[in-house]
């Protein structure tokens, strides 16, 4: 009897270690998981990608995002939703050109989004499209307000 107790408190005390153990690993990895999927470190990734060193990248999608990366998200969401055609990452291809060339980009701007998604697309934009992209661009500038 005095081993199964034993053999049972060593289960126990193994299984709850393991667990906290594991419950941190998940807690690093889920938080590592939410820092990359910043704008400005989606940016930064393709920048680097193309050859940039990492804190270079790093500071020049900063520039372009401005402290303001959960707008940024909100407005691409905005955009890829109500835009059938776009993915985001070609939308991140072209904010990180953009960023390169310290170009403003004002997701909120019917300008904008039309020359945006034509040099995406690389075609003249056809009227249902631009219709869509005013009402983009008209709900984008209430969440700038907001």
């Amino acid at each position: 009897m005095d081993k199964r107790n034993f053999i049972s408190v060593t289960l126990l005390v193994s299984a709850l270690a393991f667990n906290t153990l594991a419950a941190q690993q998940l807690n690093t990895t889920t938080i590592n998981q939410i820092k990359t999927s910043t704008v400005s470190s989606s940016i930064a990734s393709i920048l680097h990608k193309r050859g940039l060193d990492e804190d270079a990248a790093q500071e020049i999608s900063n520039n372009l995002v401005e402290e303001e990366d959960e707008l940024f998200a909100l407005m691409i969401d905005n955009l890829v939703k109500k835009c059938n055609s776009l993915s985001k990452d070609e939308i991140l291809e072209y904010l990180s050109t953009a960023a390169l060339y310290r170009q403003d980009v004002h997701l909120d701007s019917y300008a904008q989004l039309v020359q945006m998604i034509s040099k995406i697309k690389q075609k003249s934009l056809d009227e249902k499209t631009l219709t869509k992209l005013s009402a983009i661009a008209k709900q984008n500038k209430e969440i700038f307000i907001s």
